[in-house]
Protein backbone atom coordinates (compact mmCIF):
# COMPACT_ATOMS: atom_id res chain seq x y z
CA UNK A 1 0.00 0.00 0.00
CA UNK A 2 1.18 3.43 -0.93
CA UNK A 3 0.93 6.60 1.36
CA UNK A 4 -1.11 7.94 -1.96
CA UNK A 5 -3.38 4.68 -1.21
CA UNK A 6 -3.36 5.36 3.33
CA UNK A 7 -4.66 8.87 2.73
CA UNK A 8 -7.02 8.83 0.43
CA UNK A 9 -8.76 6.54 2.59
CA UNK A 10 -11.48 8.74 5.57
CA UNK A 11 -12.00 7.27 8.51
CA UNK A 12 -15.52 8.77 9.78
CA UNK A 13 -15.79 8.97 13.39
CA UNK A 14 -19.48 10.11 13.59
CA UNK A 15 -21.58 7.72 15.33
CA UNK A 16 -24.31 5.69 13.35
CA UNK A 17 -28.04 5.83 14.11
CA UNK A 18 -29.78 4.26 16.84
CA UNK A 19 -31.52 2.15 14.92
CA UNK A 20 -28.04 0.54 13.11
CA UNK A 21 -26.59 -0.38 17.28
CA UNK A 22 -29.85 -1.81 17.93
CA UNK A 23 -29.76 -4.34 14.93
CA UNK A 24 -26.08 -4.67 15.68
CA UNK A 25 -27.24 -5.87 19.17
CA UNK A 26 -30.32 -7.62 18.07
CA UNK A 27 -27.47 -9.72 15.77
CA UNK A 28 -25.38 -10.28 18.18
CA UNK A 29 -27.52 -11.73 20.53
CA UNK A 30 -28.46 -14.48 17.90
CA UNK A 31 -24.63 -15.53 17.57
CA UNK A 32 -22.60 -18.31 18.54
CA UNK A 33 -20.42 -16.15 20.57
CA UNK A 34 -23.15 -14.82 22.58
CA UNK A 35 -24.73 -18.21 23.27
CA UNK A 36 -21.48 -19.22 24.41
CA UNK A 37 -20.88 -16.95 26.57
CA UNK A 38 -24.55 -16.73 28.28
CA UNK A 39 -23.95 -20.79 28.76
CA UNK A 40 -20.83 -19.97 30.75
CA UNK A 41 -22.15 -17.42 32.97
CA UNK A 42 -23.14 -20.16 35.55
CA UNK A 43 -19.14 -21.05 35.85
CA UNK A 44 -18.38 -18.00 36.20
CA UNK A 45 -20.88 -16.94 38.68
CA UNK A 46 -19.60 -19.71 41.01
CA UNK A 47 -16.15 -19.54 40.52
CA UNK A 48 -16.89 -15.64 42.36
CA UNK A 49 -19.09 -17.15 45.13
CA UNK A 50 -16.10 -19.64 46.07
CA UNK A 51 -13.45 -16.92 45.35
CA UNK A 52 -15.04 -14.14 47.73
CA UNK A 53 -13.30 -14.53 50.99
CA UNK A 54 -10.24 -15.11 49.42
CA UNK A 55 -6.98 -13.28 49.50
CA UNK A 56 -6.20 -13.17 45.93
CA UNK A 57 -3.76 -9.83 46.06
CA UNK A 58 -0.61 -9.65 48.11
Amino acid sequence: MTISQRTSRKISLEMKSEGHYKKAAKTYRKSEQYINMINLYPILQTTLIECKDENLVN
